[in-house]
């Protein structure tokens, strides 16, 4: 499943004006409501809050990724965000998070989840990638370097 399929620019929060986990997650839910892909976000939201309770997603490296399984939908959802400030949301590293992507999947598609939550791992593990989407200046600029970076992975 290549990004382009299900992450456009209006799924992606630039910037990210939060200051705790919480507004993050309601914030990156409320881009998938307003674009008319979610229609229970508080279900939405407290999916992904009790699986932030189980273990951090705060990933390390500035990238945390918040996901949950969501019952209303037939396909994988996503949108995601930059924060220039960084957001303390538990990472593992302890260092502030600055890039999120929340997922969103129905239960029916376990191995859709992992291989989208891998895909993005690999992708935000490479340094360049993440000094490129922190140095952008817009949506389409985000969207053209995830896009790019997908193509290698």
């Amino acid at each position: 499943m290549e990004l382009t399929e299900i992450l456009t620019t209006d799924l992606i929060l630039y910037p990210v004006q939060a200051t705790t986990k919480e507004d993050v997650i309601s914030q990156l839910v409320n881009v998938l409501v307003k674009n008319g892909k979610l229609s229970e976000p508080e279900e939405a939201k407290s999916a992904i809050i009790k699986r932030e309770e189980v273990m951090t997603t705060g990933v390390g490296k500035g990238v945390a990724l918040p996901h949950g399984k969501y019952a209303h939908t037939e396909e994988v959802l996503i949108s995601f965000g930059i924060s220039k400030e960084g957001v303390n949301f538990d990472a593992i590293d302890g260092q502030p998070v600055h890039i999120f992507v929340l997922l969103l999947t129905p239960e029916k598609y376990p191995s859709k989840h992992l291989k989208l939550l891998s895909k993005f791992s690999r992708m935000l593990n490479i340094a360049e990638c993440r000094e490129e989407l922190l140095t952008a200046d817009s949506a389409t600029e985000i969207a053209e370097i995830l896009y790019r970076y997908d193509k290698t992975m």
